[in-house]
């Protein structure tokens, strides 16, 4: 078993949701659907039960880092362009991936996707460096913007906060 750094406070926060669940809820049926899942796909069930985690909580551990290929790497280099930095009111709790943001962020305010920079989901809201200079009527209609009923509800933050916020238990997530 691999010992792979996750915030203690999402950690027990979901830790107190899954004993909760398991104390008050009758799990029969969801028992017997997870075994036949598991029969079905030829996976135990520790896999089976850890892939739901991940469906659950895709953002309880930060991504693992990969080294990018040559062809990668000149694509990654820091954009040439101001960023700035905002903050959506969309998280993980809203069952969002960064590929729907990005979707988003794209279709309605029609940012080149190369240009959309880092996007940090968090439980409860989303950071996400787009280029300065977003044009008001843009920035109103992204205001309104809904992914999954949620409304984006952008907002500018300030680079020092975004930090401030990054940082919480002296470590970076995501990226």
């Amino acid at each position: 078993m691999s010992a792979i750094p996750v915030e203690p406070r999402k950690e027990d926060k979901f830790k107190r949701r899954l004993q909760r669940v398991a104390r008050e809820q009758d799990l029969s049926r969801q028992r017997d659907l997870v075994q036949r899942i598991s029969a079905d796909l030829n996976i135990d069930l520790l896999t089976c039960a850890a892939a739901l985690v991940f469906m659950n909580q895709p953002n309880l551990y930060p991504p693992l880092k990969r080294q990018p290929a040559a062809a990668e790497a000149d694509r990654a280099l820091p954009p040439q362009y101001k960023m700035a930095r905002y903050r959506l009111a969309v998280g993980s709790q809203h069952q969002v991936s960064r590929d729907q943001i990005q979707a988003v962020l794209v279709s309605e305010s029609g940012v080149d996707k190369k240009r959309i920079g880092r996007i940090d989901i968090r439980d409860t809201y989303t950071l996400v460096e787009l280029p300065d200079g977003m044009p008001a009527d843009i920035f109103q209609l992204l205001a309104e913007t809904e992914i999954g009923s949620q409304k984006l509800n952008i907002k500018r933050i300030k680079p020092n906060k975004f930090r401030q916020q990054r940082n919480v238990g002296g470590e970076e997530n995501g990226g």
